[in-house]
């Protein structure tokens, strides 16, 4: 279980998230995608049976609330995601997509999902932003540590090669993959920061028992690392005077609106004059 302002090194040896050829990095995690391809499995099968069976305008209308439903879960599932580049990171939820800049990174926190507050220009409140791809409940980070914990004290069977693995492995192991992941994104932010001149931030996670659960300061207001009532929190103004390629911006996502929006209207239709 996590300790009031433990810390700990952000440094992460491999990537956790999909290596794209262009160099992006993919964060997500495996049970959304578990998720929408059993969803898309009984879908099929469903739409198959239609098909074979049903011919009568009641089947269309199954059909048609079938392919609404399919759409949500899509939304949810295979589209919402994090990406990250040398640019910053692009947080895909249901509804929005958030383009975040490296500079306009204020700081990455891990409650109940990792959650990145960022800059939106001047005379405006910082904003953070909840990653929907990136959930993680307190409760399953406390079980993972308590999992290696058990390990480390020998009262759980562990992997064979669990102790020939190096001190910041074995950290890693003992992690939610969700946690690796925020860490993860806190050194490529630390990296990027230092890249662009901004490298006042201490590179830290600090652990806290309410609040954040683990975050890393990037603001460039020269008070370093946070560590629990220290840190900023979501909301506050920003300090800084902010480019307009410093800044966090959004759209609405519309793939993953129009996979919801034109069956439905047409299912809505359908059930207006059936």
């Amino acid at each position: 279980m996590s300790a009031p302002h433990e810390q700990a090194r952000t440094a992460i040896p491999t990537s956790a998230g999909r290596l794209l050829p262009d160099g992006r990095r993919v964060y997500r995690l495996t049970t959304p995608l578990a998720v929408w391809w059993i969803w898309v499995g009984l879908a099929v099968l469903t739409l198959g049976d239609l098909i074979i069976q049903g011919h009568d305008y009641l089947s269309v209308k199954f059909a048609l609330g079938m392919a609404t439903v399919t759409g949500l879960v899509f939304a949810c599932t295979l589209w919402s995601k994090v990406i990250a580049d040398d640019d910053g990171i692009t947080v895909r939820n249901p509804f929005r997509v958030f383009t975040i800049p490296w500079a306009a990174v204020r700081g990455i926190f891990l409650a109940d999902s990792v959650e990145i507050q960022c800059s939106r220009g001047p005379q405006k409140k910082d904003k953070t932003v909840y990653t929907w791809a990136l959930s993680s409940t307190r409760r399953t980070r406390a079980r993972a540590k308590l999992h290696g914990w058990q390990w480390e004290q020998g009262k759980r069977s562990r992997p064979a090669s669990y102790g020939q693995l190096p001190g910041d492995a074995r950290e890693l192991v003992q992690m939610s993959p969700t946690e690796v992941m925020a860490r993860e994104m806190a050194q490529l932010n630390e990296n990027a920061r230092a890249r662009l001149g901004h490298d006042d931030s201490s590179g830290e996670i600090s652990l806290n028992g309410s609040g954040p659960a683990s975050a890393v300061t990037t603001a460039d207001n020269g008070h370093g690392a946070s560590s629990g009532s220290g840190s900023a929190g979501p909301g506050s103004a920003g300090t800084g005077s902010a480019g307009s390629g410093s800044v966090m911006t959004s759209t609405w996502a519309w793939p993953a609106l129009g996979a919801i929006l034109i069956p439905g209207i047409a299912f809505a239709i359908s059930m207006l004059v059936g």
